[in-house]
């Protein structure tokens, strides 16, 4: 029979394991940049090439999941699951936020520089991911409708079910929905409710809370990716 530990000593032991793997966790990008080397190097190298070179540690934090290495070398590693990337920590410049209406937002490079360093990177490192999944989805359904002679309209038919399967089902994904929402902060789910819910713009949402619009963004595509992980 397994034997569970009580919830407080659970958590402890949690923070305990993430105290022990940060390193240098709080210092500013600023800081970091000054500590390790300047990559001259146009092509970046892979995450196995990249260890293989034994590169020494000189930052690492975990953020929503994730884990975040800087080397002395200049590169950095942000592994989420089972997916790396690698990065460069002085070409982590100015960052632009797409927003779902089509408009941008370029947020200066200067504004990271005090910030932890972990900020910046985890952006970086959350959108090469983000842009790897989606260049494997397009090869795969490429690759699949090429196979099998399908077209577009062949790929997306369904088989509808009887109403009572499709009630049984509606109720097991809603379950599976609301444990997911547990899951989330309090702001990520007030975010999300406001959104979907109240139809409300990310410029309203952020009036309302009192944050930017690319702070109420960032928290949404964070409290997205926790349900599509959890869903």
């Amino acid at each position: 029979m397994e034997t569970r530990q009580p919830l407080p000593q659970a958590v402890e032991n949690t923070v305990q394991a993430v105290e022990e793997l940060g390193v240098n966790a709080h210092i500013s990008l600023r800081e970091l940049k000054n500590r390790v080397d300047k990559v001259l190097e146009k092509k970046i190298p892979g995450y196995k090439q990249l260890m293989a070179m034994n590169p020494e540690v000189v930052a690492r934090t975990m953020v929503n999941g994730a884990t975040l290495t800087a080397y002395t070398n200049g590169y950095a590693t942000y592994e989420e699951d089972d997916a790396h990337t690698v990065l460069v920590v002085d070409r982590c410049g100015d960052y632009r936020y797409d927003f779902n209406d089509g408009t941008y937002e370029v947020v200066p490079a200067e504004v990271f520089e005090d910030a932890e360093w972990s900020v910046r990177l985890v952006m970086e490192g959350e959108r090469r991911l983000e842009s790897n999944r989606n260049k494997i989805s397009r090869d795969y359904e490429d690759f699949a409708l090429s196979c099998d002679g399908s077209d577009w309209a062949d790929a997306t038919m369904v088989d509808f079910m009887e109403a009572e399967n499709a009630e049984m089902l509606a109720d097991e994904e809603l379950r599976k929905l609301y444990a997911a929402m547990s899951k989330l902060t309090e702001r990520q789910q007030e975010i999300l409710q406001l959104y979907f819910y109240k139809g409300m713009s990310l410029q309203e949402i952020g009036d309302e809370l009192g944050v930017t619009k690319v702070a109420v963004h960032y928290a949404m595509q964070v409290a997205l990716k926790k349900l599509k992980k959890n869903f």
